[in-house]
């Protein structure tokens, strides 16, 4: 296929995910959007900016922020650079699929792999969980990492394939590196790249891959010593690791993944703030979905799928490994899927490119496909967007969707004190402490609505 059919299949999913994304500008800043950007001086102009640089943590997420926060175009700036992101990934996305399935053991034809790379690269861009890392302004901490880490495996394979040392061993760890700087859990992309050498490698051995991959494992190794080393990281990594035990983590992970799992087939249930989410028993319907993932992953194996093996095993090694060793506040977050999403929808993809190739005639149901998809998956997309238009909308969906979180109950009133709704705000505050008497939080907040 020439290059410009390959280009009519990559703008697909573009020209889809920014018509679904257009109403997203009306957003405002939202929950830790405060914390990091509104109240954080650190990013709001370019001299406190460099003062920070040393001291703080994420320095180019910041200046991400610091160039938004220095624009005259306000939140709406903050919204073109997150859809441009999350832009960038969907093509990241569509060529790393079709390097997938034309590298990989069983290669496609070449209009059918642009077929599977294009619907992948489309459920990916439009599907409404996505929303969290891209409506959601600081929500970009994900999709901006995603960019950097995906670019780098991008060069890591194109330098592999094409001999080019330059994006081997220049492009590919610079790109690692901003991944990092920009959110830690960017560190695991040496073992992202074994992944895909085991998956869809030229098996030029071990030796060889390792040459290939030796200056991320060396930069790995001095990016893990500057985070022990830095102040702000390790006093991060001593918070996270005294949260919860080992074992009532690693439950607790398994229930948030299946949880984001469930977000994927019902993506009705989206919710900002789900509540902390309880750890599950080892023989419970989240661990057996885990236990099924896994199976699957041996299935590839077996069978010689190298895109389900690749698909499953991608998604437990970014939706668990980090989140296993060092605990999060939350257990469960849609933004956190984001990264971890590509292994997930690479085999729904994967499984309708093997269809075509079964069914005589299957490419010209491909229109269909495209077109049910973005309807679907974009509809949804849309509507969960309108959701973020203000702060009061949004926590009235969390309050629907979690009707047992105090926290919801409690920023559900304090947005309605901001518009001047004292009574609303005042039946919110009390019920966050029918549900929660001990919640200070919320008390604190009914004592300075009562004073006013």
């Amino acid at each position: 296929m020439t290059g410009g059919g390959r280009t009519r299949y990559a703008l697909v999913p573009l020209a889809a995910v920014v018509l679904a994304y257009l109403n997203s500008f009306q957003g405002v800043f939202q929950l830790d959007d405060y914390n990091v950007i509104v109240f954080n001086p650190a990013v709001h102009s370019w001299s406190a900016f460099w003062q920070d640089w040393f001291h703080g943590i994420r320095p180019l997420l910041k200046l991400t922020y610091t160039l938004n926060w220095s624009s005259p175009a306000g939140t709406f700036g903050f919204h073109v650079f997150n859809l441009a992101v999350h832009l960038a990934n969907t093509l990241l996305i569509f060529n790393l699929t079709a390097y997938f399935f034309r590298e990989g053991r069983e290669a496609l034809p070449v209009k059918t792999l642009y077929m599977t790379a294009c619907l992948t690269a489309l459920i990916f861009g439009l599907h409404p969980i996505q929303t969290e890392a891209v409506t959601y302004i600081s929500g970009r901490s994900a999709s901006l990492m995603s960019m950097f880490y995906l670019g780098s495996l991008a060069a890591y394979i194109k330098g592999t394939r094409e001999s080019r040392p330059v994006c081997l061993y220049l492009l590919s760890p610079l790109l690692f590196l901003l991944a990092v700087a920009t959110k830690e859990t960017g560190i695991t992309l040496p073992f992202a790249m074994v992944l895909w050498e085991a998956a869809a490698g030229r098996r030029a051995g071990f030796k060889r891959a390792l040459g290939n991959q030796s200056v991320h494992w060396m930069l790995l190794g001095v990016l893990a010593a500057a985070v022990l080393a830095h102040p702000r990281y390790r006093l991060f990594l001593l918070y996270s690791l005294n949260l919860r035990g080992f074992q009532e983590n690693l439950l607790g992970q398994i229930n948030g993944a299946a949880h984001l799992l469930s977000h994927v087939v019902m993506p009705g249930r989206l919710n900002v703030d789900p509540g902390t989410l309880p750890p599950v028993g080892w023989f419970s319907v989240e661990s057996l979905t885990l236990v099924c993932i896994a199976a699957l992953a041996a299935v590839g194996i077996w069978k010689k799928r190298s895109w389900l093996f690749f698909g499953t095993a991608w998604f437990l090694l970014h939706m668990m490994v980090i989140n296993v060793l060092i605990p999060r506040i939350d257990s469960v977050s849609d933004r956190h899927f984001y990264q971890a999403s590509w292994g997930i929808f690479l085999v729904a993809g994967g499984a309708i490119g093997w269809l075509f190739l079964r069914f005589p005639g299957g490419s010209r149901w491909f229109i269909t496909v495209v077109a049910g998809v973005s309807i679907l998956l974009g509809g949804y997309t849309v509507t969960r967007n309108c959701v973020y238009k203000s702060e009061i909308a949004l926590w009235e969906d969390t309050a629907r969707k979690s009707p047992q979180n105090p926290r919801a109950y409690n920023n559900l009133g304090y947005a309605y004190a901001l518009k001047g709704r004292k009574a609303d705000a005042r039946d919110a505050y009390r019920h966050a402490l029918e549900i929660d008497p001990a919640f200070e939080h919320a008390r604190n907040n009914l004592k300075m609505l009562d004073k006013q």
